[in-house]
């Protein structure tokens, strides 16, 4: 979660005050580890905060695990806690440990939560991280309820290093520049006219989430999405501006007035018309222009298990929350809803965001389970605390070899004959 990937810039992430995004300072995971599976083992990438990915050294998260065996977050027992002090820079912490007997659940397998705290929200810190989970079956995912939580392309280093590392994060994120850097010495140039050197990047601009939705009738969905700081400011002349009119934030019909019951209320603004800060399609002075826009301005799309696209154009601006929802009651849209829909299919939903600029943090607050992906990408259903992963075996039903299908025709024919030689015998002794 977000990816499995070390070299493709996606984070799931925490701030810190005064960085004009908002402060929360926990994020609750779902670990499941199938029946029969002796090991737990989960790997922490970039728990520290300092090098790499993260603005600038400080205090790192703190990652506490507890056996969850009924899956709802009421698990008391602690198995373990890890801080990423410990951890190493743009690096894995593996961290493996025999399953709890107190995670049994009843199907089996064995159930954790997992609760990551930003121990020190009152700091101007950025903490970009990512968890996995090992082994076949294995599930992971983020507990629904207000818990929202950040996401960014990152592009960042610690200030005491930053010249240094920004370097070296463009040789991970731009592969062409790392091959050959003299060929790509435009590449720090704002203009960087040689795409293959300043386009060609492991990061594409879209980020992919899932989440479960298990309720059969269900009449609407909300999901909301915060401080994508929608909308552009880049020079009309700028070969990077998505074209005019410009794209800026309008006011949200369907999002309820003030402030959602989730916010963080010193850093959030009322939902309606705001910029953007940064904004997106950003031009900043101290990174060149090429290497943060992702073309063309933020949006995202709901993606139903049927493949049917809900696109919102207009998603959130600096700070501020935004409802965006799809409902069953007829004619609630606009002003109620976004999307009338016929029905809420039950299955995988993909968030598809596109056009996400890097060096900017994003939310999200959903209200299902959020799950991890595979190696491939693919999202992975959690582990069940009642259904065992697999049915029950069926019963073996016994085939006849070759020489058992023989010895019953043998019989058979025997039993036929003396039917036969009976019935003669018979029929005799009536004449």
């Amino acid at each position: 979660m977000p990816t499995c990937a070390p070299n493709d810039g996606r984070f799931l992430t925490f701030g810190g005050q005064t960085l004009a995004t908002f402060v929360f300072d926990l994020l609750t995971f779902g670990v499941g580890s199938p029946a029969g599976d002796d090991t737990l083992h989960i790997r922490i990438f970039d728990g520290e905060t300092s090098g790499l990915w993260d603005n600038d050294p400080g205090p790192g998260l703190e990652f506490t695990l507890f056996a969850d065996p009924v899956g709802d977050t009421t698990g008391t027992f602690q198995v373990g806690q890890w801080s990423g002090d410990d951890m190493p820079d743009n690096d894995f912490f593996d961290i493996m440990i025999p399953n709890a007997p107190e995670a049994m659940a009843e199907s089996g397998n064995y159930l954790y939560r997992m609760s990551v705290r930003n121990v020190d929200t009152s700091l101007p810190l950025i903490h970009n991280f990512k968890v996995l989970v090992i082994g076949e079956n294995t599930s992971l995912f983020i507990f629904p309820g207000d818990q929202p939580f950040g996401y960014e392309a990152s592009y960042r280093a610690d200030q005491a290093n930053g010249n240094d590392l920004i370097e070296i994060a463009a040789n991970i994120l731009y592969p062409t520049f790392a091959a050959d850097p003299l060929g790509c010495e435009e590449f720090f140039n704002p203009l960087c006219t040689r795409i293959e050197c300043c386009y060609y990047s492991t990061y594409d601009g879209v980020f992919d989430f899932f989440f479960f939705n298990e309720n059969e009738g269900r009449l609407f969905i909300d999901f909301w999405d915060g401080d994508l700081d929608f909308g552009t400011q880049l020079p009309e002349d700028s070969p990077f501006n998505p074209g005019t009119p410009p794209f800026e934030d309008t006011d949200d019909p369907n999002t309820p007035s003030g402030l959602p019951i989730f916010a963080d209320l010193d850093n959030t603004n009322p939902q309606g018309s705001y910029g953007a800060n940064p904004p997106d399609d950003q031009s900043d002075p101290l990174v060149t222009l090429s290497l943060l826009p992702r073309i063309p301005n933020i949006t995202y799309s709901l993606i139903d298990p049927n493949g049917v696209v809900y696109h919102n154009a207009n998603p959130s601006a600096t700070n501020e929350w935004e409802l965006f929802q799809l409902n069953t009651e007829p004619g609630c849209a606009p002003d109620i809803c976004d999307y009338e829909v016929e029905e809420i299919p039950i299955g995988i939903w993909n968030i598809r965001i596109t056009g996400m600029d890097m060096w900017n943090i994003n939310y999200i607050r959903a209200f299902d389970k959020i799950v991890g992906v595979d190696t491939n990408g693919e999202p992975v259903m959690p582990l069940d605390p009642i259904e065992p992963l697999e049915p029950p075996r069926s019963v073996n039903v016994p085939t006849f070899t070759e020489w058992g299908m023989l010895a019953v025709a043998f019989v058979l024919g025997a039993i036929g004959i003396y039917s036969l030689r009976r019935k003669r015998d018979i029929d005799s002794s009536s004449c």
